[in-house]
């Protein structure tokens, strides 16, 4: 192929762009955490309510009524995508062979993209899908978080109003990284892809987690619960790396279940 002579012009402006990519390269890094989700139900509890409510259960809830006791039922992978002042973090949580066959292999599907700030990760749009259910999608748009199912190209399902810092269910676990974890409370605007919470993360006690034979020193925070949140949501993140070691979600009566995500190995920072 023939080169094309490139004006002065031009050349300042390949060389700026060339320029650019490798800074941007350079700067990227992915990590990438593996967790094991266990479950503990009481699928009577969920039944009973369903009854009295006269509430229909989703496709997703089929995991609760499989689940007798404790059990662990999937792999959670998270990859964690840094790019100087850019996160993305992709989720896929993979059930286990037996659950697998039974819910004809669902999965869940979460994603987060915002900013790096001084303050941490903050979120611009969080994405989430469980299993056959419909995609959600929440998305900050001018001074309003916007709720979205299937596509944000289609009207809002709902919204609320929101100025400043937003996190998700994806960030709240990852805040911490090159950053010191709070010596006190922190109040955090929550997303789950379908409402906007405030959660008040207490500094609690500290503990060593065991990893490859040795002893892991973290901190645990946990959520304050009301009578209107009865949700319990608690992480214990690594004094060293400020990773989350284990989360915790303690889903309401109306569900009779807790969540446990631990992770499998600390990955190279």
């Amino acid at each position: 192929m023939k080169n094309i002579p490139l004006s002065p012009d031009a050349r300042q402006i390949a060389a700026l762009i060339i320029f650019a990519l490798s800074a941007f390269g350079a700067s990227a890094q992915t990590i990438q955490f593996e967790y094991d989700l266990k479950i503990t139900a009481d699928p009577t509890k969920r039944a009973a309510y369903l009854k009295q409510s006269g509430e229909a259960p989703s496709p997703y809830e089929q995991v609760l009524s499989l689940v007798k006791g404790s059990m662990q039922v999937a792999t959670v992978v998270d990859k964690v995508d840094l790019r100087k002042d850019q996160y993305h973090i992709n989720s896929t949580g993979t059930l286990g062979s037996v659950l697998s066959t039974v819910l004809a292999d669902q999965k869940l599907l979460r994603d987060s993209v915002g900013t790096i700030t001084k303050e941490g990760f903050v979120t611009n749009t969080y994405q989430e899908k469980r299993g056959n259910t419909e995609l959600l999608i929440a998305k900050v748009e001018k001074n309003l978080l916007n709720f979205y199912k299937v596509s944000s190209r289609t009207p809002p399902v709902g919204n609320a109003p929101f100025t400043g810092r937003l996190y998700d269910m994806l960030t709240v676990g990852y805040q911490f990284i090159g950053r010191d974890l709070p010596a006190k409370s922190i109040t955090l605007p929550v997303t789950d892809g379908r409402s906007l919470k405030t959660y008040t993360l207490v500094r609690g006690e500290p503990w060593e987690f065991p990893f490859d034979g040795a002893k892991v020193k973290a901190v645990r925070y946990y959520k304050t619960t009301s009578k209107d949140d009865t949700a319990t949501f608690e992480v214990w993140f690594s004094e060293k790396e400020h990773i989350p070691l284990r989360s915790v979600i303690g889903l309401n009566a109306q569900y009779g279940a807790t969540i446990q995500i631990d992770l499998k190995k600390i990955p190279a920072m």
